[in-house]
């Protein structure tokens, strides 16, 4: 018996923007399932998975402009739908991150390349077997006050995923 279309290895790309700083961020990930579910496969069910991300920040704006690197790991708690053609869903992550340099310009610096990263977002999966999702995501970016200065940054971000 052939695995349902969520419990399949995902890729996804994304395009996010933090427009009070003027990054433009590109991602593209991984996302599998725990193998932790709750509630029932065929109406509510809550799952967790987990996602590895790459991630280029094009800085934009600022005195000496510096484009960042993120590397990424989240687990992601999602909550769904299933009755329909079209599966909505909600997903909610605290993960953590590591950026190759500590600031995008002179005028946002973060003390750290260590950060946390908090998310939530919206999406629907569709497609013959589910396997295609869209979303959207606010994520923010910052170390949680380990140190200072800490200005985080806001993502507002859009997705396309395919499962396997």
């Amino acid at each position: 018996m052939a695995a349902p279309a969520w419990a399949e290895p995902a890729i996804h790309a994304a395009f996010g923007r933090d427009p009070s700083h003027n990054i433009n961020k590109y991602e593209i990930g991984i996302n599998w399932d725990s193998g932790f579910a709750w509630g029932n496969p065929q109406s509510w069910q809550a799952r967790l998975q987990w996602e590895a991300e790459l991630a280029q920040w094009d800085s934009r704006s600022g005195t000496r402009q510096q484009n960042v690197t993120e590397f990424g790991f989240s687990p992601i708690l999602r909550v769904e739908k299933r009755a329909w053609s079209l599966v909505p869903f909600l997903e909610a992550s605290i993960g953590v991150r590591l950026l190759s340099h500590t600031s995008t310009s002179e005028e946002h610096n973060f003390s750290t390349a260590f950060q946390f990263s908090d998310m939530v977002g919206i999406g629907v999966a569709f497609g013959p077997k589910l396997n295609a999702e869209a979303g959207f995501r606010f994520q923010h970016v910052s170390n949680a006050g380990i140190k200072a200065p800490n200005p985080g940054s806001n993502f507002y971000t859009g997705y396309m995923r395919y499962r396997f």
